[in-house]
């Protein structure tokens, strides 16, 4: 039993056809992988899968990219390198994903990098790529990793093979295309959970809606040749989120108030808290880090003990007050992740001990839930499809995945957790 693994490395993939010839004679090459160990074991499988990598590695902004042995990669001091940014991104994901097979005892996997590169030039790639049939065949595609790439390639690929959105949250992503699968969680979602939580746990409780609405700043001309003054719109993603809230709460058997703010900063909110015995509980859906600082601190000045303020995901990392305050407030907020450190810090340890090198934690840790995710499909069913339609939920690195297909498109992530400050970290509430 043991790994067997096959990497093709697609580096300097060009538009202009006649640079095709270079994938066979320069660039398509097998690595033994020595450090990472997944060849000293005996291989016992019988079947290949194939997966398909389509990364910006912009290997023309990075010399040390232009190798003929994958091996030099890995035995680069990557802390030391001034990588592009994409480069950089595309490397913490990848190796992230390879970390992911040291997992696995028994696999046989043949993975396939394309470098599509950035702008304009990638739709080109694409276009090449899915034109001389390189994926016709593939048992998982996995990117482009930006959004208006994904987009492209996924509506000029139609072959019944499953395409990986390892990144983008847009919910645009999953339309009309049956076979993409939006690996980040759904915030829609995870608003609709939260909000239906709130209906049934506060419905005599005294409820505050605060947000910003439109935000009109008038500014003079830049140019010299007049003076006179522009009006700016701003129109926040507050008004979004508290739609979507406001359609799974049941307002009009409750005391409810929306109040708008048209700035980034309120200048009360002690005068429309309720002080005759009701509790306060407070609904914060936006994701500025000026307006919800600033509302959050004016709330806690308030002292009112009894108080919940209920907000958006990003506040499992919010650094702008204080965690006591947070604590204080009973802040809560939906998410897919169970944060658990030692796990956390184990794959770290793991991955840098293998690629001598701290990575970001925000790519790298996705291309391994990823890699755990699709080869356990793969492996238990054959097909990672029919897995996902069978709605199982798993919890890989802390996070929850739990895959659901829309009428009109793919699959999108429904996991969805409450969580609350609590003792210097979170407790599950739902």
């Amino acid at each position: 039993m043991g790994v067997k693994l096959n990497i093709l490395f697609f580096l300097s993939f060009f538009v202009l056809s006649h640079s095709l010839c270079q994938v066979n004679s320069r660039f398509n090459f097998r690595s033994n992988l020595g450090q990472v160990n997944f060849l000293n074991k005996t291989n016992n499988v019988d079947k290949e899968y194939h997966i398909v990598f389509l990364l910006p590695f912009c290997s023309d902004n990075n010399d040390f990219l232009n190798t003929t042995h994958l091996d030099s990669l890995i035995e680069k001091d990557l802390e030391q390198l001034d990588l592009y940014k994409k480069t950089q991104i595309s490397v913490d994901f990848y190796l992230g994903f390879l970390s992911s097979l040291n997992h696995f005892d028994s696999v046989d996997v043949k993975i396939s990098i394309f470098d599509i590169k950035e702008g304009e030039e990638s739709k080109g790639i694409l276009e090449d790529i899915v034109n001389d049939k390189y994926l016709d065949s593939v048992d998982l595609i996995v990117g482009p990793l930006f959004t208006d790439n994904f987009n492209f390639f996924k509506d000029i690929f139609d072959r019944d093979i499953p395409i990986v959105s390892p990144f983008s949250k847009k919910s645009n992503i999953i339309q009309d295309n049956e076979n993409v699968i939006q690996f980040p969680a759904c915030l829609t979602n995870q608003l609709r959970v939260l909000s239906e939580y709130i209906s049934d746990s506060h419905m005599k409780d005294n409820l505050l809606l605060i947000r910003r609405d439109t935000i009109f700043e008038i500014h003079k001309s830049a140019t010299h040749l007049s003076d006179s003054l522009i009006k700016d719109t701003l129109i926040p993603n507050d008004i979004i989120y508290s739609n979507i809230m406001l359609s799974n709460i049941d307002t009009m058997n409750m005391s409810f108030e929306e109040i708008k703010v048209q700035d980034n900063i309120i200048d009360s909110i002690h005068h429309k808290l309720d002080t005759l015995g009701m509790r306060n509980v407070i609904i914060i859906p936006s994701e500025d880090d000026v307006f919800v600082t600033d509302l959050l601190s004016k709330l806690h000045a308030c002292r009112d003990t009894s108080m919940i303020v209920y907000g958006m995901p990003m506040l499992s990392d919010f650094n702008h007050v204080s965690i006591y305050d947070l604590m204080d407030m009973k802040v809560t907020f939906p998410h897919n992740k169970i944060f658990n450190e030692q796990e956390i810090n184990d794959f770290i340890i793991n991955f840098s001990s293998t690629y001598h090198y701290i990575p970001n934690l925000k790519y790298s840790s996705v291309g391994y839930e990823l890699g755990i995710y699709f080869l356990e499909a793969l492996l238990d069913h054959g097909s990672i499809l029919t897995y996902i339609n069978s709605k199982v939920s798993e919890t890989i690195l802390g996070t929850k995945y739990y895959f659901e297909k829309e009428k009109k498109g793919g699959y999108k992530n429904n996991a969805a957790l409450i969580l609350q400050y609590e003792e210097f970290d979170f407790r599950i509430i739902y």
